[in-house]
């Protein structure tokens, strides 16, 4: 669509061109990222029954380490299931910050719950890297941060109640399943899994946990894009690049 495309740009100080722009349509998007998300979840799972399950004999077979396959441990801080994890937060916190600047533009009243949204975005992006909520499960010793957690969900579900209903009702419908798919592997599937970190038990329900996260966001994007787009035989268009500005005297 060149039709209903919003633009992205940086301000600068001087005249220039956008660098570069992108039409970015819904589906296409949310295959593309679901895709990477599948391969992510199977190399886990691979990974981790290789190294946990005895009757595959492939440690002592192969005389492999942990450390050799960390990097697809999707529980792992450093890894590049949390890297991903991160990097479509971020996403969408920046299609939720653009999104408030252009409903300001058109002046409507629901600009600052697009923006907090993309804080929250932004927040649950940083804390895939830096472990936030580790750091608070350590606080709590015994109790596990979902305890928090779970009443800050129905909360956050609750104040934007109105904000969903004044939407179409298919953006609403969207919102509420990407938000019911994150929490239920955030909150839900975490809260349960109580095995021992290093097990074969705890690794597969790891799959499912952080699977539903980032599924959770991957379904989320679709449906910014798809509320961005306003009709489904369209695409938004993302010009990355500096806006043009007069000169202010430097």
């Amino acid at each position: 669509m060149e039709n209903g495309a919003w633009r992205w740009r940086i301000p600068y100080l001087v005249p220039m061109q956008p660098l570069t722009a992108y039409s970015l349509r819904a589906e296409r998007v949310a295959f593309t990222l679901g895709a990477i998300l599948a391969v992510l979840i199977v190399v886990h799972v691979l990974a981790m029954q290789a190294n946990f399950n005895p009757a595959l004999g492939l440690k002592e077979r192969f005389g492999f380490h942990y450390w050799q396959l960390a990097l697809f441990d999707l529980d792992e801080e450093e890894s590049f299931g949390t890297w991903f994890n991160s990097g479509i937060l971020l996403i969408a916190a920046a299609l939720l910050v653009n999104q408030a600047r252009v409903v300001r533009a058109q002046g409507s009243a629901w600009r600052r719950s697009w923006l907090v949204l993309g804080i929250g975005f932004l927040v649950m992006s940083v804390d895939e890297i830096a472990g936030m909520h580790e750091w608070v499960n350590t606080m709590m010793e015994d109790t596990s941060w979902t305890v928090i957690g779970f009443p800050i969900l129905v909360l956050v579900a609750l104040a934007y109640l109105p904000f969903l209903w004044h939407h179409r009702w298919r953006t609403g419908l969207l919102f509420l399943l990407a938000g019911a798919i994150y929490g239920g592997g955030a909150v839900g599937v975490e809260h349960f899994t109580d095995s021992e970190v290093n097990s074969l038990h705890y690794n597969m329900w790891t799959a499912l946990e952080e699977g539903m996260e980032m599924m959770g966001v991957i379904v989320f994007i679709y449906a910014l894009l798809d509320h961005m787009r306003g009709t489904p035989d369209r695409a938004v268009r993302v010009e990355v690049g500096l806006e043009d500005k007069p000169a202010s005297g430097v």
